[in-house]
């Protein structure tokens, strides 16, 4: 059985991210393991982050440092870099995960990855990704409630599954209770807040949780 180091993870993706600073309103309290996938590793250390685990195939700027420990993946495989550390962080019995460097660059890697949010739940873990104007989560379901803090302007529920049932959202300017959601419809895309603590809740099918704008 792999050693439990926390229950917490900071994974940066080698996706452009000029500034860090936004991770401090999200890592004011617990230990955090630090993974970087590959080219992330640049991003950490220009944040003054000190990496604790380094996985990747080396092809976007990340590289074995020696002190660090590291896991070398071949360039052809089955799987991303990031998909790679954060199935490391959870095998490794980290439960909560906070994921950056992973929107911007290229299309296909920011689709793969907002949608990694959904295996990383499948595999009993709990994933955020922020960029410095950006948060993500995955809901299926189930309901949460969500502080307005920090706050972010625009508040998006977008639908994964074909039709999404019984979709409700309270402290939002625009409520809902019990609608159905279909997928490709904007009905909820840029809602706003509208109190201190909004609830979002979904009967049936999965959703991406979206807040942007950060103010």
């Amino acid at each position: 059985m792999a050693e439990k180091i926390t229950q917490k993870a900071l994974i940066v993706g080698a996706a452009p991210c000029v500034d860090l600073a936004f991770l401090k309103d999200y890592m004011r309290e617990g230990n955090w393991t630090v993974i970087c996938a590959d080219g992330g590793l640049q991003t950490a250390l220009a944040a003054g982050l000190r990496p604790d685990y380094l996985i990747g195939d080396w092809d976007s700027g990340g590289a074995p440092t020696g002190k660090v420990p590291c896991a070398t993946l071949p360039v052809e495989k089955d799987f991303t870099d990031l998909q790679a550390a954060a199935h490391r962080a959870m095998e490794r019995g980290c439960e909560e995960l906070l994921l950056c460097g992973c929107t911007g660059g290229r299309l296909d890697h920011t689709a793969s990855n907002l949608v990694l949010l959904e295996w990383i739940a499948r595999q009993g873990g709990e994933a955020l990704m922020v960029d410095g104007d950006n948060e993500v989560r995955f809901l299926e379901n189930g309901a949460f409630t969500l502080a307005d803090m920090p706050h972010y302007h625009y508040l998006s529920i977008i639908p994964l599954d074909r039709i999404v049932k019984g979709v409700t959202l309270r402290g939002v300017k625009y409520p809902l209770e019990g609608a159905d959601i279909t997928r490709g419809d904007t009905l909820t895309v840029s809602n706003e807040p509208a109190a201190p603590v909004m609830e979002i809740a979904v009967g049936s099918g999965a959703v991406l949780v979206i807040r942007s704008q950060r103010e």
